[in-house]
């Protein structure tokens, strides 16, 4: 079967390494969307553009994608949108921070709304940090961190509620659903993500970077390479949810979140979303 995908922040870095991966495939159709067009794209991969922060803009990129397709036709999600700064709390106009908005909210919302051009048997992918998330990472009297917000319990926070909403996804499947959600850890990837960061950190990344972090097409290549070997091997023990390493192994021993935990937070995720759009 052909591959169709959509890469939610495929203009550059990791996702656009992933599309490109995917277009080598014969007759796949990859969308890459995002704030610019990359150069020299494929003639398989289009470009159409989103503001990911916006709840509000995202809800009419939905829609108006929804009106391209006939019938489930998307068979990979893979949604990797992303920025890496240490200001503050930054909110906005919709009320919710900038970091929560790309890396959490925006996500769920997109997985939300095109649920209906999903193939019975597509793969989700969340692209964050597959490692992190735990039961001591997550504050659940301020899951929007409104009153204890910092960059790391940020950074923690989406992590954790990325892991819960997979396996809430995955638990909420019925009849003939096959759908996988993973969320992947990609460890340390060479990409653009450092240019919000100070300059004497930008240059210690120049240095190091190399020495400790992958190319993106390298991270692409272990990801896919080993994708359908590891959810294969999840659906036969029963399990519709993965969390994948930087090498594209499972990660194991990962919290398993109970019924009450995840309708707790998909409540609070579409009461935020909600009260956004």
């Amino acid at each position: 079967m052909a591959p169709r995908a959509l890469v939610v922040g495929g203009t550059s870095g990791i996702g656009l390494a992933l599309a490109r991966h995917i277009a080598a495939a014969p007759e796949a159709i990859i969308t890459v969307c995002g704030r610019t067009k990359p150069a020299n794209l494929p003639s398989n991969i289009s470009f159409s553009p989103i503001q990911a922060t916006s709840m509000r803009a995202i809800k009419q990129w939905t829609d108006n994608f929804k009106e391209t397709l006939t019938g489930n036709q998307i068979n990979m999600l893979i949604l990797s949108q992303g920025t890496s700064n240490f200001t503050g709390r930054d909110e906005t106009n919709e009320g919710i921070d900038r970091k929560m908005a790309l890396h959490y909210y925006g996500r769920q919302l997109i997985v939300r709304e095109l649920n209906p051009v999903l193939k019975q048997d597509a793969k989700v992918l969340f692209i964050l940090n597959g490692k992190e998330g735990s039961p001591a990472h997550i504050n659940w009297d301020d899951l929007d961190l409104k009153k204890s917000y910092s960059t790391s319990t940020a950074a923690q926070q989406s992590a954790t509620m990325l892991d819960i909403m997979a396996q809430h996804y995955a638990a909420k499947q019925k009849g003939s659903g096959r759908r996988h959600y993973a969320h992947v850890y990609p460890g340390g990837v060479l990409t653009g993500l450092t240019r919000a960061w100070p300059w004497y950190m930008r240059a210690a990344v120049g240095v190091v970077g190399p020495l400790i972090a992958v190319k993106p097409e390298t991270c692409a290549e272990r990801l896919l390479g080993n994708l359908d070997k590891v959810t294969s091997e999840r659906e036969k023990d029963g399990y519709f949810w993965s969390n994948i390493n930087s090498d594209g192994s499972l990660i194991r021993d990962k919290a398993v979140w109970s019924e009450s935990q995840r309708e707790c937070l998909a409540e609070h995720t579409w009461r935020t979303i909600e009260s956004a759009l």
